[in-house]
């Protein structure tokens, strides 16, 4: 299987925007869209989904998933990390779209669970993480990972070590993952899809050709 590691995936992104001249705000558009578009697919019923959004391009990445679904009429709203305040670049951008719309952007409260919806997406933390997270966050996951939501992942479950497949520390237990571009390597250790559930690899339009260079090189 291809697979991407932690500096793949940044160097990935990196070089598309550079060498091949694809802004970072259409990678992360076409991110969050197809994100979107599968979780429609995965909840028919449109039952209410809250989106948890980082401090990083995974955030940015959550905030173009509220809008698509906003716009297709599923009720949605967004949990902001308290970080998603000093977002710069691409991620600032659709936080800003969001925060002019009429989507309703909460606070993130790490004692308190989301108000009760079908669905939760995982737009936390992703491939960058390599560190286990601080303690705040053990027991928010754990009443996460025992609230019985259906948990799309964006990326990456938050806390799960891209290269590895083991969890840094405390970690979001999905029940599918969307993931950008190819499996991560983490996801070929079979301990992973503990955390990842079914994992649907998402294209974000990154050249062909550029994404061609690194399923050759695996093959040396």
């Amino acid at each position: 299987m291809f697979t991407l590691s932690r500096s793949e995936v940044r160097e990935l992104d990196r070089r598309a925007i550079e060498e091949f001249g694809v802004p970072g705000v259409v990678l992360m558009e076409n991110a969050g869209r197809g994100a979107a578009e599968l979780l429609m697919r995965l909840n028919p019923d449109r039952k209410a989904v809250v989106i948890l959004c980082g401090p990083g391009n995974n955030g940015g990445d959550g905030f173009v998933i509220a809008r698509h679904l906003d716009n297709a009429g599923w009720p949605v709203w967004t949990i902001d990390h308290p970080g998603t305040t000093q977002l710069t670049g691409d991620a600032a951008v659709n936080r800003k779209i969001i925060e002019r719309s009429a989507v309703p952007m909460l606070p993130w409260l790490p004692e308190v669970l989301p108000t009760p919806a079908g669905w939760l997406i995982d737009a936390l933390f992703g491939t960058g993480l390599n560190r286990a997270l601080d303690e705040r966050y053990t027991d928010y996951f754990r009443m996460l990972n025992t609230s019985g939501y259906q948990v799309l992942a964006i990326d990456i479950p938050s806390g799960l070590d891209c290269d590895t497949g083991e969890p840094l520390g405390p970690a979001v237990r999905a029940t599918h993952t969307a993931t950008f571009v190819a499996p991560k390597r983490g996801f070929l250790n079979p301990k992973s899809k503990e955390w990842t559930g079914e994992v649907h690899t998402i294209d974000i339009g990154a050249p062909r050709a550029l994404v061609d260079q690194y399923r050759r090189s695996k093959r040396v």
